[in-house]
């Protein structure tokens, strides 16, 4: 029986998805997408990894500027500190930060996370989070990003989140995170054009073991593990006078970073045909 065009590339994952070291991979940069300061930490950590020790370039692209309203009132004592007693700050703040404050705090981390990656560049886009009020200008803004690094980079190739399944556990299935979303929309509508496109899956660290699955399960080494926890690790630093606040950790650090870190998989899906 003939096999699917799906099934083939599913079952031959493991050849497509792992750096082959060949002259192509030492010349074609693997870009690396993150929605929000975190995403590339919580899923794609080990997979950046194993595109550097295979000796291929890593350009990280940070896509929004990572507005938070929740993290402001958290931060300025209006809204409870969801972490409690595992708060790295004591549980109670009152730092009178604006948005900016917010923004350069996350940013800090996603660059510090970056380093311990040792990504060979971090590329930061001043773009508004606008998925949730301009949504398919949104998706524009990610697809014209998307084929500026392709034309930059002829051959590259380009990993972005699966946002069609970032829906947290035990939530609406048709409802999930919307600038999440709009990047594999953005990405889908290029696979005719570019050849190489994977999508990691953030939300799976909130389902239960036995439900995190993929087109291909990325297992990782122990080197690799290490440093993603070092990675995620950037984002509960706690260190005011610096800008930082561990803001990730505030965000969701009980519910993806914390099982992140005790997972040593990632969960990576190919394009639908």
């Amino acid at each position: 029986m003939e096999l699917s065009r799906r099934k083939a590339l599913a079952l031959g994952a493991a050849a497509a998805l792992l750096p082959t070291g060949t002259a192509h991979a030492a010349t074609a940069p693997a870009i690396f997408y993150s929605p929000h300061q975190d995403d590339e930490s919580l899923a794609m950590a080990g997979s950046i990894r194993e595109h550097e020790e295979a000796g291929r370039q890593v350009i990280l692209v940070l896509l929004t500027r990572g507005e938070n309203g929740g993290l402001l009132d958290i931060m300025n004592g209006t809204a409870d500190c969801p972490l409690g007693q595992d708060c790295p700050g004591g549980g109670s703040h009152s730092f009178g930060l604006v948005q900016d404050d917010i923004v350069r705090g996350r940013t800090a981390e996603f660059k510090a996370a970056a380093g311990r990656l040792g990504v060979d560049r971090v590329v930061v886009r001043d773009r508004p989070d606008s998925a949730w009020t301009d949504y398919a200008g949104f998706v524009r803004e990610v697809r014209d990003t998307i084929l500026e690094f392709e034309a930059r980079y002829p051959g590259a190739s380009h990993k972005l989140v699966d946002g069609c399944r970032d829906v947290i556990y035990g939530s609406d299935p048709d409802e999930p995170n919307l600038t999440h979303k709009a990047c594999r929309e953005a990405a889908q509508g290029l696979e005719g054009q570019i050849a190489d496109f994977r999508y990691y899956w953030v939300y799976g660290y909130t389902y239960p073991q036995e439900l995190r699955t993929a087109d291909y399960v990325l297992p990782l080494s122990d080197k690799q593990f290490a440093r993603k926890k070092q990675a995620l690790a950037e984002y509960r630093r706690w260190d005011p006078k610096h800008g930082r606040y561990a803001l990730g950790y505030h965000s969701v650090g009980k519910l993806m970073m914390d099982p992140a870190a005790a997972d040593p998989h990632e969960y990576i899906d190919l394009p639908a045909s």
